[in-house]
């Protein structure tokens, strides 16, 4: 899209040196998410911040000197995006080589099929990494999980790791276990939690959850610096082009995905701001988790990267059976949190005293009862820094009245999408009736004032789930009856809401408010362009959103 732009020459040349040079928007429809100033026609920008934000007679004193104008022809502008939840360099990592993805609705034959097929066309692939199953789609009899002996079907030789659709369990084959070492010795991380299954005998059987798999999967060693980086460099390009400026990447296992981002940053190239979280490592003490964290904080923070999170795991998933939750599984299956409640306070409240965010992914509503009752014990150790917890898939029953008594720098990161029914067919059967009318209760949070974000969790969801427009789409049509959604329908987000959780929510919880979120006189210059007035558009229209152009301190990354 381009826009009309008119070169103004300046008197005397004065306002030609690059310290006074700026550039006037006007014409436009701004939605600043600033709340004394919700709107705007004319915005001004020089050296990467916002000089005006206002209407015509605010502007003339810049236009008469503006090194060019800007007519957006009633184009709507917005604050940059803020992704609060993904893992960019997983799937950097996962396309930095031989990747497959599986569809979730596939069975155990059509995945091996996939395999297969993949390796006759790529004889030279000396790894297979694969994403996407679902346990209750495979066909198998309840409680029965794949093996590595399927996976020796597609090969015995060459290694191979699957991973399921939510990346909290997955299997690989014989090859994959001999080159991670793993064996009948191999301890597991945290038993019954993160752990390895096994045979009568005590031999791994190929299937793995949690940490368990990731530590296999960082033992393939097929990836690099420079191939991550490379693919890590084409996703923030997509991201740059749905809108996005900033986001939270929680981290992973891989040990080549810090030094990548570095390079990216130490190039120039990231164009956004990139908050790096830390995995919670179960092998390691309290002491030693926090220690690496500050190593990789001291070596690679600098300029627009952070890397400043401590991500903690409460528990796994519904689909797994791993949720924390009140009651039982239907198995008779009692899931308490991956962590005791001493072992989450001492590591929350060490990450808290050493400076740094805490990020806890929580699905189940004990999960989210101790990690909230944590937070609450914890409130007075540096208060400023975020305490984020993730997900919220089933609220306790006191969940909404105990984020809204502690939402000072407390976020309720979720993703909206997820409230679709079609992705719980068995998931009231799993939790009971009761649980399932406590799914993301996302409306009541927001109107008690808690600060909810979204963001995609890719690529434990689909890529679409990126696009910040279909999450709001999501997130505000769940109000509509029968809309094929999650009740209660009161769980539902209004428009202003859902901008929030996208823009100055997300600064908030990434701690960089003060310099992006909004558009406002004195921040940073990170906007974007979109052909839609969200304002005043239906749904549909929101939906099919586009964005025109985006910025990133003034500068057009998109």
């Amino acid at each position: 899209m381009k826009f009309k732009v008119r070169m103004l020459s300046v008197a005397l040349g004065l306002f030609t040196s690059p310290v006074f040079a700026h550039t006037v928007y006007e014409n436009g429809h701004i939605y600043t998410v600033n709340e004394q100033q919700p709107t705007a026609s004319v915005m001004v920008v020089g050296q990467g911040k916002i000089l005006y934000v206002g209407g015509n007679d605010g502007a003339r004193q810049f236009k008469a000197n503006a090194s060019e104008v800007v007519n957006l022809g009633g184009k709507t502008v917005l604050p940059g995006f803020i992704e609060s939840h993904a893992h960019p360099t997983t799937v950097a990592v996962m396309q930095a080589g031989d990747f497959v993805h599986i569809n979730g609705a596939a069975s155990l034959p059509q995945i091996i099929t996939q395999l297969k097929d993949y390796l006759t066309a790529h004889p030279k692939a000396d790894y297979v990494l694969a994403q996407g199953f679902n346990v209750v789609s495979l066909g198998l009899p309840q409680g029965v999980l794949p093996t590595a002996a399927d996976l020796d079907n597609v090969s015995k030789t060459v290694p191979i790791v699957v991973y399921d659709s939510g990346m909290h369990a997955g299997w690989a084959n014989s090859a994959a276990l001999k080159l991670a070492k793993v064996d009948a010795n191999t301890p597991d991380p945290i038993p019954g939690k993160h752990y390895f299954e096994r045979d009568n005998q005590g031999n791994p059987t190929g299937f793995m959850h949690e940490s368990a798999m990731h530590n296999v999967v960082n033992a393939q060693q097929f990836n690099s610096v420079e191939n991550v980086a490379g693919q890590l460099q084409s996703i923030l390009n997509t991201y740059h082009s749905l809108g996005f400026t900033a986001i939270t990447d929680v981290g992973d296992t891989f040990s080549t995905t810090p030094a990548a981002i570095a390079r990216l940053n130490d190039q120039g190239k990231l164009k956004m701001y990139y908050q790096r979280g830390y995995f919670y490592d179960a092998a390691k003490s309290t002491e030693q988790n926090i220690a690496s964290l500050k190593a990789l904080h001291e070596q690679y923070s600098k300029g627009d990267l952070s890397m400043n999170l401590y991500k903690l795991f409460m528990d796994g998933t519904i689909e797994m059976d791993s949720a924390a939750m009140y009651k039982p599984y239907p198995n008779g299956k009692i899931v308490e949190p991956f962590l005791s409640r001493k072992d989450i306070n001492d590591n929350v409240a060490a990450a808290l005293k050493a400076g740094f965010s805490v990020h806890v992914h929580a699905i189940g509503d004990k999960a989210q009862q101790v990690i909230l009752d944590v937070f609450d014990a914890n409130k007075r150790i540096n208060p400023h820094l975020a305490r984020v917890i993730a997900h919220n898939q089933v609220f306790e029953p006191q969940g909404v009245q105990k984020f809204a008594a502690m939402k000072d720098n407390l976020f309720l990161q979720t993703t909206p999408n997820w409230a679709l029914i079609s992705e719980y067919d068995d998931t009231k059967v799993k939790i009971g009736n009761d649980a399932y009318r406590r799914q993301f209760l996302l409306g009541q949070a927001a109107r008690r004032g808690v600060a909810v974000t979204f963001g995609s969790d890719y690529p434990a969801n689909t890529f679409d789930a990126v696009n910040p427009f279909s999450q709001m789409y999501h997130a505000i049509k769940r109000g509509k009856p029968n809309a094929g959604y999650l009740t209660p329908t009161e769980a539902a987000m209004s428009l202003s809401q859902s901008l929030q959780a996208y823009t100055i929510n997300g600064a908030k919880q990434l701690g960089i408010n003060e310099i992006t979120g909004s558009l406002e006189k004195g921040k940073n210059a990170d906007f974007i362009i979109v052909d839609t007035d969200i304002g005043k558009a239906g749904l549909e229209a929101l939906k099919n959103t586009n964005v025109l152009a985006t910025y990133f301190k003034g500068e057009k990354v998109y």
